[in-house]
């Protein structure tokens, strides 16, 4: 019997030396869609360049899979092992290229990293630039997995998506840039009631900059309070921005010292990073110095600060 869906295009990045994981990825998806897509009216498509893409004279071959794949797709997968893959006019690798144009993008993006050993004739320069891409990652709030083998990969992306699918995660963006051109007020917080934490983060970003009334900005807070995670990266997102007299900023850092010591931490730790004297006046102004988790990041100031 056929039934109305929602279908996610799920674009897969990843250098030549996981083919057997770009496989897997596409068994994954077909699994779960079978035993998912008619209860959740959703079905997740795999994309990818040897499937899907044409030859085209006149583009660079970067930009014609950009332009007419990944800008189309809803979810990026990406993997990496040994390789960051061929280097294009902007980055290190293709593969590492799309990851950036898709969270530029404001779209979700799930990356995994091999542990398996590495193999004796790989090429050392491209393992570094793996390396030097997790560390990256590993200091953003990109979300990133791990795995040890091919079934390991395997259980772990399926688990993976299976939160995604109910955390509503794998909602399109697109979501958020409709609420943020709603004018009325009242219509705006209503509408960002109804989403989830991911949405709300992304209506801030788009209307950041705009004049709303605070009870706007506190809707938006309490939203993303559901996700500590989306909180801090909201918070660190305005830290960067210099956005410290921001009424959302201001609601945002009372929530999550409220709510999750673990987040508060990592933000604390990256707004060291970003403004030392942002970080001290929120340390004594919310009395950080009971909280376990800040008296460890302290020691561990203290100890870079002595040298």
């Amino acid at each position: 019997m056929s039934y109305t869906a929602k279908v996610y295009s799920v674009f897969i990045a990843s250098p030549s030396d996981v083919q057997n994981e770009r496989a897997i990825v596409k068994r994954v998806l077909q699994r779960w869609n079978a035993i998912n897509s008619e209860a959740k009216k959703s079905v997740l498509l795999p994309v990818t360049w040897e499937d899907n893409a044409a030859p085209e004279a006149g583009m660079f071959a970067q930009d014609y899979l950009n332009e007419e794949l990944l800008d189309k797709c809803d979810i990026l997968i990406g993997i990496f092992w040994t390789r960051v893959g061929t280097p294009t006019r902007h980055f290190k690798g293709g593969s590492v290229e799309e990851v950036y144009r898709q969270i530029g993008n404001r779209r979700q993006a799930m990356l995994y990293f091999s542990n398996k050993p590495i193999p004796a004739d790989a090429d050392l320069d491209q393992v570094q630039e793996v390396r030097r891409l997790k560390e990256t990652v590993k200091c953003s709030p990109i979300m990133f997995g791990e795995y040890y083998d091919d079934a390991n990969f395997e259980n772990t992306l399926y688990n993976h998506i299976q939160i995604k699918m109910k955390e509503g995660k794998f909602r399109s963006t697109w979501d958020s840039d409709i609420i943020s051109k709603i004018k009325d007020e009242k219509e705006l917080i209503s509408a960002i009631n109804g989403h989830f934490p991911l949405v709300a983060k992304n209506v801030l970003i788009n209307i950041v900059d705009d004049k709303h009334d605070d009870d706007v900005w506190k809707a938006i807070v309490n939203k993303l309070q559901k996700s500590p995670a989306d909180l801090r990266d909201t918070l660190i997102f305005l830290a960067k921005r210099g956005a410290f007299k921001h009424p959302a900023y201001k609601h945002g850092i009372e929530k999550l010292v409220e709510i999750n010591q673990q987040d508060l931490y990592s933000f604390m730790n990256t707004l060291y990073s970003i403004n030392k004297y942002e970080f001290w006046d929120i340390y004594t102004s919310y009395k950080l110095v009971q909280s376990e988790a800040i008296k460890r990041l302290i020691i561990k100031i203290t100890e870079i600060e002595k040298g």
